[in-house]
């Protein structure tokens, strides 16, 4: 993966959606090849935004934890939308028989 696998979580950050970034990393040679190094990729860094946002801020840098943690969310979207099961993470529990 060259210096762009860092941008579909930020694609997310601008607005685009879950569903446009899978079709880019569909279509783009570096990635239709192995969507499951793509995902476990996306899921590392994802796990490096949300480990740095819990941090205290560097000096100099008092945006750059918020930012990490926006980034880890978008990091979280877009693994929801590869990983479908995820989805039903996030649904209400059935009622105990």
């Amino acid at each position: 993966m060259g210096p762009w696998a860092k941008a579909p979580p930020q694609l997310i950050l601008a607005g685009h959606t879950p569903a446009d970034i899978a079709r880019l990393l569909r279509d783009h040679p570096a990635t239709d090849s192995s969507p499951d190094t793509t995902t476990a990729f996306f899921a590392a860094l994802t796990g490096h935004w949300h480990r740095n946002a819990r941090k205290p801020a560097p000096p100099g840098a008092p945006g750059l934890r918020a930012y990490q943690h926006q980034a880890a969310v978008a990091g979280l979207a877009l693994l929801s939308h590869r990983l479908s099961w995820l989805d039903r993470l996030t649904e209400p529990l059935p009622a105990a028989p």
